[in-house]
């Protein structure tokens, strides 16, 4: 998953190490005034910022009005029992004291971002591959599959997202976000290398190609019929 976070304060800047360490793909920003723009621009599963920007620099309103389905979670310092419960009626999805532990944040942060998915627990089955959404593995039975970071973030995605069709452009910029793309030849070879580790499945899960729409994932259930994926 990808997450937008406003690097505006040092916790803020912890955070984004914590989360960076674990290999959750990030968009920092470290102007409060970037934090609109970025929301708009770029496709994310969650975003973080601190409370007292709202004051200063945006509007919860805005924020959630841009991408209404990205969960919003807020940082606050000392918050009044009332202010909390305003920022949660004006759109945030959570408010986290900032004087909890980094590791207790990064999880909060995690089970929003994963249920606001669909996903009520950090492993996902996909027919016979399990997806480990905290430690990023793909495994089959006891075998782990061999994924470098790249392709388990494009297997990830289409996991996450069943029945959906995800364009070329979409999984790149999820897994690029604002840094500079690369060749289209090049995704298309991060394919060929996910197909191939798949292949290993025996035709129980394919990545479709729907041609000028873009993949999804494909589980094939035992009667050989196939269905997209389901949650």
């Amino acid at each position: 998953m990808r997450y937008l976070i406003a690097e505006t304060t040092w916790k803020m800047m912890s955070l984004s190490h914590v989360h960076a360490g674990n290999g959750t793909l990030l968009t920092r920003c470290d102007q409060a005034e970037e934090i609109e723009e970025f929301h708009r621009a770029g496709a994310h599963d969650l975003l973080v910022c601190d409370a007292s920007l709202l004051v200063q620099h945006s509007s919860l309103a805005r924020l959630r009005d841009i991408k209404p389905d990205v969960p919003i979670c807020l940082l606050a310092r000392n918050a009044a029992s009332d202010q909390t419960a305003a920022w949660l009626m004006a759109g945030a999805d959570a408010v986290l004291p900032d004087s909890a532990a980094l590791t207790e944040m990064a999880a909060r942060l995690n089970a929003v971002a994963r249920r606001a998915l669909g996903v009520a627990r950090p492993v996902l089955e996909c027919g016979p591959l399990l997806l480990d959404l905290e430690l990023r593995r793909a495994r089959v039975g006891e075998v782990t599959l061999s994924l470098s970071p790249k392709l388990y973030e494009l297997l990830e995605f289409l996991a996450l997202r069943p029945g959906r069709l995800a364009s070329r452009e979409e999984l790149m910029s999820h897994v690029y976000g604002f840094e500079n793309e690369p060749a289209p030849r090049v995704f298309d070879v991060y394919m060929c290398n996910l197909r191939s580790h798949l292949a290993s499945l025996k035709g129980a899960l394919a990545i479709e190609t729907v041609r000028g729409e873009g993949y999804r994932l494909q589980v094939t259930e035992r009667r050989g019929t196939a269905r997209p994926l389901a949650a």
